[in-house]
């Protein structure tokens, strides 16, 4: 009975998630649906009797309370401060700076497809410091896109390398790796340096070549030819109208938390605590005392702040609140005997964990496909990670980490993903088409992912 329960349960947040019902409405309903079920049916109680208020309707929502607490307290609080500082860079004109900055050495690239590979490792460097996959994308469009053009490059594939960009959410900053990282029980700088660095590396060099070549053959079939088209111009008055103008010393502010996280850390000064926050927040004050130097008015210094208080404004009901949910509904799933099940049917049949983290990522990757969004997917089901590791007696990243890149794979390769979609709509290009661009060199990325997660550690 409990099985049907829950297999109705997973269908009906599937249905609602790909009808566009709001997720954290959907998640949370059906966590405590599936609460409710499991108490009145005796196999687990909603809250231990020592923590219980005393009425089941009640207990469902103290469930969800003491999840909302520690979450948006801890977590919650440091993916608003990088959303946050992601706003304020952009409001002071850091983050164009820092592309400017780091587009500027192609302008010597003469080979169409040598300069598309440089192009996509630029973006992968810029996005060590630009942690919004939108953001990154729209500034690259405004900056690296007409130098790809005038080279003779194709809409397509000048599209499809920087809707890419931003397809593995690497470093110490990005909101998913620092969820993974806590669900880990690691400090997001060591996930970084001793985990994501040795998959992703080989992962960007496959995509990297998978670009080149895939690009290439989606040209030659729609009879594009680069040399014929040099000298192209990218028409982009309306975005350009919306970039902000900064002196290119500014672009050294975005890069600021990064080199800070890593100095601080076990690879150089250990005996120092950093947290994410107090880096973010440190370099918004530098920003705005430069802002003030700049501009000789405190006033307009300070104002700068609020876009750094409503960029985490923003990011509390999107991401933080589904974070809150998505746990909810994994508790659900722990407290009805769901995860044990699905483990124990896997150890019958002779399944280890390699199969379980196929299973997740799997589930992970269709996720960000349907909901075009990376965070979307890896916060909902990012917590059922654990416990299963737990089970199979290996450390929780290793299932965490392919799932946590997976994520971001398969937002690039969603038509529904905002970078997709805004990208595409700049280009004047179908956002199906940019998938079809982008397809090849992900699949070629998760392969790699995976193996190499296998060979080294599990």
């Amino acid at each position: 009975m409990e099985l049907i329960v829950v297999l109705l349960v997973l269908g009906l947040v599937v249905y609602g998630i790909i009808k566009d019902y709001n997720p954290q409405a959907v998640l949370a309903l059906a966590g405590m649906a599936l609460f409710a079920v499991a108490y009145w049916s005796g196999i687990h109680p909603i809250l231990p009797a020592d923590k219980s208020t005393g009425f089941a309707l009640f207990d469902l929502f103290e469930v969800f309370k003491g999840i909302f607490s520690k979450r948006a307290a801890a977590l919650g609080l440091t993916i608003m401060a990088v959303a946050g500082f992601a706003t304020y860079m952009s409001h002071i004109g850091a983050s164009q700076a820092l592309v400017r900055a780091a587009v500027r050495p192609l302008a010597g690239v003469r080979s169409s497809y040598v300069l598309l590979m440089a192009c996509y490792l630029i973006s992968i460097f810029v996005s060590l410091f630009v942690t919004s996959a939108t953001g990154l994308g729209l500034l690259l469009m405004v900056t690296m896109y007409p130098v790809m053009r005038n080279l003779g490059i194709s809409p397509g594939a000048a599209v499809g390398v920087i809707a890419s960009s931003q397809a593995f959410e690497i470093g110490p900053t990005m909101t998913n790796a620092i969820f993974a990282a806590g669900q880990s029980g690691l400090d997001p700088t060591t996930y970084f340096v001793d985990y994501q660095v040795w998959l992703v590396v080989p992962m960007v060099l496959v995509t990297m070549l998978l670009h080149y070549v895939w690009q290439r053959h989606c040209d030659r079939r729609a009879g594009w030819d680069p040399v014929a088209h040099r000298g192209d111009a990218a028409e982009l008055d309306e975005v350009r109208s919306s970039e902000v103008e900064a002196p290119a010393l500014y672009g050294l502010l975005p890069m600021i938390p990064f080199v800070l996280m890593m100095v601080f850390s076990k690879l150089m000064i250990s005996d120092v605590k950093l947290s994410v926050e107090v880096a973010m927040l440190l370099t918004v004050f530098a920003g705005m005392a430069c802002e003030l130097l700049r501009t000789r008015s405190l006033r307009e210094s300070l104002s700068g702040f609020g876009s750094f208080l409503d960029g985490m404004g923003k990011v509390f009901g999107p991401v933080v609140a589904l974070i809150v949910c998505a746990e909810l509904f994994a508790e659900s799933l722990k407290a009805i005997g769901a995860i044990n099940a699905l483990l124990h049917s896997a150890d019958g049949v002779g399944l280890g964990v390699t199969f379980m983290t196929l299973v997740l990522v799997g589930l992970i990757m269709g996720a960000a496909v349907v909901m075009g969004s990376g965070n979307a997917s890896f916060l909902s089901f990012a917590t059922l990670a654990p416990e299963v590791a737990a089970k199979f007696g290996v450390p929780a990243v290793t299932m965490l980490l392919p799932m946590q890149l997976a994520s971001s794979i398969g937002r690039t390769v969603s038509p529904i993903a905002a970078v997709i979609i805004a990208c595409a709509g700049i280009a004047k290009v179908s956002p199906f088409e940019i998938v079809r661009r982008t397809s090849v060199p992900m699949a070629g990325a998760l392969v790699t992912a995976l193996s190499l997660n296998y060979a080294f550690f599990m």
